[in-house]
Order: structure tokens, then C-alpha cells, then sequence
């Protein structure tokens, strides 16, 4: 089964990009972030029509996840029934083909004095908690923009983005808890970093696509028991005209 993550950065914007996608890389499975659209006006037909089945959680103008698969979907959680009076749309849950699977849109948190730093943080600590409850005894994916950047290795230029939001210290801390709750991020597993930097985003801004001056933000984590053949990061995507500043991760399980 291939499984991709992707912040769309606006589902309607980007509908072409995604259907081109998911017929290219012949995708099993998408999660989906940032749709910036309510459910209502997720453009659903296109999806359905490749045979899609669609769990959508949105929100208007901002935010909004969902999961989109060839196999048939049955909802576990939606975001507000595990961060409790959270009324932004950054979390769903599913049971899709013997795998729970889940997408999330971790706040970006803006800077490090703002209220939304420490709305992040604690989002973070919640996810941990519902992430080690949700896996126990089942093979468990979740996949999404964490914007967080794990480590300096992950960073263009990591003395730039020193301390600032996606790369402090607090921030990485809490991603690490996601490890020690038992999830491997499949990503650095197949990472090869002697090779060639590997980011998932790229500022629109100063050429940081063509100088691939990039944050890897995307990840795929998954438990042990999630056999993986392969992961990507799909860059043609970003390199199309009008794109995402997010390229898909793209995972292949057994």
C-alpha cells in the first residue's frame, strides 16, 4: 500500500496538483493538511471519481485535514475529540485497510513571545499522549506538517534558523517524544544525508526552491510493527507552476 502525506496549502488552489499526484505516484492512501476550506466545499467529486473514499475535517480559510483512500475509511477521531474545546481543524483519525491512520497540521507556533508558541507546545503534548493510547496493540501511521525541523541536519542553514520557531529546542524536545512513544520516523530511516539534503519546504520567497534552501516539516511515523519498503519526498511537485511550498512524503508499506 503507498500512503503519502501533503500540506496542499489550500485544497481548491491546488486541486490539479493533487489529482495529478495521485494518478502519477499511483497513491493508495493521502493525508492531507491545510485544506483552508470547510467540509462542505472540499471539492470532493474529483477524488471520488478516482475512486476515493473521502474523511474530511475542515475549516474555514484556515487549516483543515483529511484522508483520502482507495480502501474503505471508518473514523476514529476527529481533532476536537482529542484536544478538548480546540475548535482548529488539525487532526483525524481513521481505520483504513487493518492500519489506524492519522493526519495532523501542528501549529507553526509564529515566534517564540507569541500566545501561539505555547499553543503549540501544548498541542504537542497532547498529541503525544493520544498518539501512546492510539497505537497500543495496532499498527499505527501518522502522517503530516509537523513544522517542526528534528534536528539540525534537517535545516538548510542551521545557524540562521538557530532558536527561532520550527527549530528550538522546546519544540524538538516534545518531537522526541513522539520517538519515545514508540513511533519511528520513516523518513531519516531512508534518508541518505551525505548524498543530498532532504526538505519537504521551501520559502516562496529568494529563489529557496531553485537554491533548495529547505526545512524537512513533513514526516510519516509509524510503529514497529509497519513494515516499509521505501520513502520520498516527491520535489516535482513543488517544482510545478503555482504549487504548495510542501512536497508530498510518499511511503510504501507491505
Amino acid at each position: 500500500m503507498r500512503i503519502a502525506t501533503w500540506n496542499v496549502n489550500s485544497v481548491r488552489a491546488r486541486v490539479g496538483h493533487l489529482v495529478g499526484f495521485l494518478k502519477n505516484e499511483e497513491i493508495d492512501v493521502v493525508l492531507l493538511q491545510e485544506l483552508k476550506c470547510e467540509t462542505a466545499a472540499f471539492p470532493r467529486e474529483y477524488f471520488e471519481d478516482m475512486g476515493y473514499n473521502c474523511l474530511v475535517y475542515g475549516q474555514k480559510s484556515y487549516n483543515g485535514v483529511a484522508i483520502l483512500s482507495k480502501h474503505s475509511i471508518e473514523c476514529l477521531k476527529m481533532g476536537n475529540e482529542v484536544f478538548k474545546n480546540d475548535t482548529q481543524a488539525r487532526y483525524v483519525e481513521a481505520l483504513v485497510n487493518g492500519y489506524v491512520l492519522a493526519s495532523v497540521y501542528v501549529p507553526n507556533g509564529q515566534n517564540v513571545e507569541a500566545p501561539a508558541y505555547e499553543y503549540k507546545l501544548n498541542f504537542l503534548k497532547i498529541l503525544a499522549d493520544h498518539i501512546k493510547e492510539a497505537s497500543q496493540n495496532e499498527k499505527f501511521i501518522i502522517g503530516g506538517d509537523f513544522n517542526i525541523a528534528r534536528s539540525d541536519a534537517d535545516v538548510y542553514n542551521p545557524k540562521a534558523w538557530k532558536g527561532k520557531v520550527c527549530c528550538t529546542e522546546r519544540e524538538r524536545e516534545l518531537f522526541e517524544n513522539l520517538m519515545n512513544v514508540g513511533l519511528r520516523d520513516i523518513g531519516r530511516e531512508f534518508a541518505k544525508y551525505e548524498d543530498e539534503p532532504i526538505y519537504t519546504w521551501w520559502d516562496y520567497r529568494r529563489f529557496a526552491f531553485a537554491k533548495n534552501y529547505g526545512l524537512r516539516l513533513d514526516y510519516v511515523l509509524a510503529t514497529p510493527n509497519v513494515e516499509v519498503q521505501n520513502c520520498f519526498v516527491d520535489k516535482s511537485v513543488r517544482a510545478q507552476e503555482r504549487p504548495s511550498d510542501h512536497a508530498p512524503v510518499v511511503v510504501d508499506i507491505r
